[in-house]
């Protein structure tokens, strides 16, 4: 699979609504979508080395093409589908549990978004407490929920349990189930939804389901607004200033130099290839300015439909 190559591809999606037995309000959905969307979820969503290090020069570049060979190196395309890629045979559990879990974490990010308009898609323990003290982290429980997401339409919340793995586990999604049921509220709201995500392959193909919650109560969750988008857009801040950019008026963009990997005949005669990022200069302009929370009131429209490229609410676009 070469992600920057212009294409759609489909996955199959079971969309579960709840678990009295009768399978009314079940559904499957095939849901198209483009390489930049899929990239777009991928640079946006689960920066692996957030704590781990320091801020560095070329740390978020490093960042991404990590995750963009991770995905490349696990799937193949078979004419619109996904599969999985013969080349991770050759891994132990322990490669292939990271690259499930980062598989589901970006199907995660693009199915919410598709399908529930989620528009940002933040890690629960990346983000700091009401205090400004420590991170809203539950390692020591039972019931640390993966990610939160905000939807700018209605100003509403939701909770998100992403899992991927090998094959459709019923159990891991029943936990995810109670992983999410634990949010009761967040800043006051109620979530919608609280679901799991989980992909899967089913003969090799990659697929997923989504299963919303049964409700049940939970503890509450608050936290300033502005520390979740600083959250989600921080990352962003610092790949744009490590290319040392000058604010343009109309739009900023960070061209990325990937290198083609040489997957046989799928890589041959490829020169690397380069990847743009870019957000408007307005968005920019705050985000530079650490005012995150503006960074999400912006009219979009006219960006959001811009040619040649994806853009998506959060003003972030691929092309």
């Amino acid at each position: 699979m070469i992600l920057t190559e212009d294409r759609s591809y489909v996955i199959s999606l079971d969309m579960k609504e709840s678990d009295d037995g009768s399978g009314l309000g079940n559904k499957q959905v095939e849901l198209e979508f483009t390489n930049r969307e899929l990239l777009h979820a991928i640079i946006t969503c689960g920066m692996p080395m957030q704590r781990l290090t320091p801020v560095y020069m070329g740390k978020r570049k490093a960042e991404i093409l990590y995750k963009i060979f991770l995905v490349e190196a696990a799937l193949e395309a078979e004419g619109d589908r996904l599969k999985k890629s013969g080349r991770t045979m050759y891994l132990d559990s322990s490669e292939k549990s990271v690259i499930s879990y980062y598989l589901g974490m970006f199907f995660t990010k693009l199915i919410s978004r598709r399908l529930f308009d989620v528009d940002y898609l933040v890690h629960l323990n990346m983000v700091e407490n009401m205090q400004g003290d420590d991170f809203i982290d539950y390692f020591c429980s039972d019931w640390r929920q993966d990610m939160i997401g905000f939807k700018i339409e209605d100003s509403s919340w939701s909770v998100w349990e992403a899992k991927g793995g090998s094959n459709h586990r019923g159990p891991a999604l029943k936990k995810g189930c109670e992983q999410a049921d634990n949010i009761a509220v967040i800043n006051g709201i109620k979530p919608n939804p609280a679901a799991v995500c989980m992909t899967y392959y089913d003969h090799g193909y990659l697929q997923a389901v989504v299963k919303k919650t049964e409700g049940k109560d939970g503890v509450p969750v608050t936290f300033r607004e502005n520390q979740f988008f600083e959250t989600y857009y921080k990352p962003l801040r610092e790949l744009f200033l490590e290319h040392r950019l000058k604010i343009n008026r109309e739009l900023q963009e960070v061209e990325i130099e990937i290198p083609v990997p040489d997957f046989g005949m799928e890589g041959n005669g490829r020169s690397d290839r380069k990847l743009c990022i870019g957000m408007p200069g307005m968005t920019f302009r705050t985000v530079v300015a650490q005012q995150y929370e503006d960074a999400a009131r912006w009219d979009r429209e006219k960006w959001i439909r811009r040619e040649g490229c994806f853009c998506g609410e959060d003003m972030v676009y691929i092309k």
